[in-house]
């Protein structure tokens, strides 16, 4: 009884049209074979009302309505549940209406079925993008993947999410919204001196949560230029070492350290070694039907999507196969280049990297 609990699909329609919606739970709940759970909402303000008392999986949403526009609500939606899965499903589909929903953070963009055949092809696509359950408010604690590496993938597939870092002695929190970075704090240190001695805790375990309110913005820096500043290395000013002594109040200071070397001849200066950073060279991120969301500088559109098909189906069979969990990436790497691809039950990223001298 658990598994099949755990299982259940939370899936809301909301539509102006009572009737369709009527049409629309019943078929719905016989295709899904009581898979899914099946709410229905006839204006923007219902919707909201189910979702602030039960929480949903998907929400898909018509763009014509009279109390307010499919697109006001998808803005709304993504301000204040950014982790629901959003898909429109309207009557009047064009490349016009279809960008603007995507851009302003729809995972599909679909036309209302016009043959019978449609409407089971509609929840397939649908089945495919609402996520099965793995366990409350769990996203997964990534051991072998660096916190750069996790806040560059949430970052470019415009995620949110709060990355909880921690070396065992201190823990610290990374707030991403929307992907931007937003806010860091470590201890009493927030924002960018909290992020940088976070990026550079040795042996951090990364775990990643679900969003919450940061309830300030302490950070306002592009998360790309963050990214790269913390890869050249850290500043000695905000460094944290645990290694560092603080006499106790009312002790005699500790006489300065006597170089062993004569004053007439200066101890020899290192040589540092060369500093490499990675550089983004493109990433693309597409929905679960194979459309190009968001790319850039990406070479060959169609050869990485047609990787992520390949992918997924693989990685269901490598996780019948091998019993090392659930498959959400795979990471390529050489001497001087790395690529990393997710595959997730709503978009497949990719991005790759290239390390070149930090200036």
């Amino acid at each position: 009884m658990s598994n099949t609990t755990t299982n259940i699909r939370r899936v809301l329609f909301v539509d102006d049209e009572a009737p369709f919606l009527e049409i629309l739970k019943v078929l719905m709940e016989a295709l899904s074979a009581g898979t899914w759970e099946v709410s229905t909402a006839d204006t923007p303000s219902k919707a909201f009302g189910i979702l602030q008392n039960h929480g949903m999986d998907v929400v898909v949403l018509d763009l014509q309505m009279g109390e307010m526009d499919g697109m006001q609500m998808l803005s709304l939606l993504n301000r204040s549940y950014p982790n629901v899965q959003k898909v429109v499903l309207t009557g009047f589909a064009n490349e016009k209406y279809r960008a603007a929903c995507l851009s302003n953070g729809a995972d599909l963009f679909l036309e209302k079925p016009t043959q019978e055949n449609g409407w089971e092809e509609l929840f397939t696509t649908l089945d495919k993008l609402a996520p099965s359950k793995r366990g409350a408010d769990f996203r997964g604690v990534l051991r072998r993947v660096g916190l750069h590496d996790v806040l560059q993938m949430e970052c470019a597939a415009k995620n949110s999410s709060v990355v909880e870092v921690s070396d065992g002695t201190m823990t610290g929190l990374v707030f991403v919204e929307n992907g931007q970075i937003v806010h860091a704090q470590l201890g009493d240190m927030t924002g960018e001196d909290a992020f940088t001695n976070l990026m550079h805790l040795a042996g951090a375990q990364v775990n990643l949560k679900p969003f919450q309110e940061a309830g300030v913005r302490s950070i306002l820096r592009p998360w790309e230029s963050l990214l790269m500043e913390a890869a050249q290395g850290h500043h000695g000013a905000g460094e944290l070492s645990s290694h560092a002594h603080v006499p106790s109040p009312g002790a005699p200071a500790s006489p300065p350290a006597v170089s062993a070397v004569s004053q007439s001849q200066p101890p020899p200066i290192p040589q540092a070694p060369e500093v490499l950073r990675p550089k983004v060279e493109e990433f693309l991120i597409c929905s679960a039907r194979g459309e190009v969301m968001h790319q850039w500088q990406c070479r060959n559109p169609n050869v990485w999507v047609g990787f992520f098909e390949f992918l997924s189906q693989r990685a269901q069979r490598i996780e019948q196969l091998l019993p090392l969990g659930h498959f959400d990436r795979l990471e390529i790497q050489n001497c001087d280049s790395r690529a990393v691809v997710i595959i997730s039950a709503d978009k497949g990223v990719m991005v790759r990297t290239q390390q070149e001298p930090a200036t």
